[in-house]
């Protein structure tokens, strides 16, 4: 019985698919699962398939449902067919008195048809189970089953505070990208106490690539020192499903505007604030002190953007297809870009 409470207390490591294997075996397993014999339908074995491009470390916290983890799950697996990858799923005990034989495994692996003939991409996924008294070698543990070589990417989720996150310096030391969804977590990328901050991309962020550009391209007719000049305040109406998504975004904004003010000569080095409000429709003002106006209009629901501006003397109007990118999207975004 005791062997079993580790897993029996472990919903999220119940509820995904694969096959339970001694941890000591999973990789002898997971080559024998690849060299099987093809099918009566496939002409070839599914080991010419496989060619990962990356380890991906999905790391579930406490605050995961069975639910959010079965989609978290599945979403990487599709995310997987466009990028072959090898999955480590990272699913802890939430009973602090659980027990047993130590680190638990299964292994998953999948393969999609593509259109054409021959076309076809697989992925792999070591799904592992533990409870806190395998968390202080855990890393260690899992580094065994990262293809070498290969970037390694870790994506932690759902952790009731930054602190219990920033526990695992390891992950954070010795991975390629971290990326987090402020959308679904509890504390700010900023409390996050790691050694290379600069490599944790958001989602929330990632998702507003279609936003930034169309509010790239409708500033780009104005002179920069124009829409810096006089500028005092930014304000921003946020519907509570976009908070996130806004935030990162004004991030951004402030980000490009600093950078901009830096360019330019005898620039006011008086500063902007920024100002959000709770509201049922997405939509930024630029505020001025002089004439200046301008104002982004964000309808996600109907995909499209509205865009005015009157900015040193000129005035300037368009409307623009805007989205949202999906979870594959968000995730290339986030790991691929920047």
């Amino acid at each position: 019985m005791a062997g079993l409470l580790a897993t029996e207390h472990n919903e999220i490591y119940g509820s995904l698919p694969g096959i339970e294997v001694p941890v000591g075996d999973a990789l002898v397993s997971l080559s024998d699962m690849w060299n099987a014999p093809p099918s009566s339908e496939q002409s070839r074995s599914p080991s010419e398939f496989r060619a990962s491009r990356m380890n991906f470390i999905l790391h579930f916290g406490f605050e995961a449902s069975v639910v959010d983890a079965q989609e978290l799950f599945q979403s990487v697996i599709g995310f997987s067919k466009r990028y072959p990858c090898r999955i480590l799923a990272l699913c802890p005990s939430k009973d602090e008195d659980a027990t047993g034989q130590g680190i638990v495994c299964r292994i998953f692996s999948e393969c999609y048809i593509g259109d054409g003939h021959g076309d076809m991409s697989c992925c792999e996924a070591l799904i592992f189970g533990y409870t806190l008294k395998e968390k202080q070698y855990l890393e260690d543990q899992i580094s065994i089953f990262l293809e070498s070589d290969l970037p390694t990417y870790y994506w932690p989720y759902r952790f009731d505070s930054p602190k219990k996150l920033s526990d695992y310096q390891s992950f954070f030391g010795n991975v390629d990208r971290v990326v987090v969804d402020t959308a679904a977590e509890l504390y700010a990328v900023e409390e996050l106490e790691v050694p290379k901050p600069e490599i944790i991309h958001d989602l929330a962020f990632a998702r507003t690539l279609s936003l930034r550009q169309s509010i790239g391209q409708f500033f780009s007719a104005f002179p920069v020192d124009r829409i810096l000049e006089g500028l005092t305040a930014i304000e921003v109406d946020t519907p509570d499903s976009l908070n996130a998504e806004l935030r990162a975004l004004m991030q951004w904004i402030q980000s490009v505007l600093e950078d901009c003010q830096n360019c330019v000569e005898n620039s006011k080095r008086d500063w902007f604030e920024i100002v959000f409000e709770k509201s049922e429709e997405a939509e930024i003002r630029f505020v001025y002190e002089n004439e200046n106006a301008a104002r982004c209009q964000l309808n996600l629901e109907a995909g499209v953007a509205h865009f005015d501006a009157a900015i040193g003397g000129s005035r300037h109007s368009i409307s623009a297809v805007i989205h949202l990118l999906d979870s594959d999207e968000a995730l290339a975004e986030a790991l691929f870009s920047g």
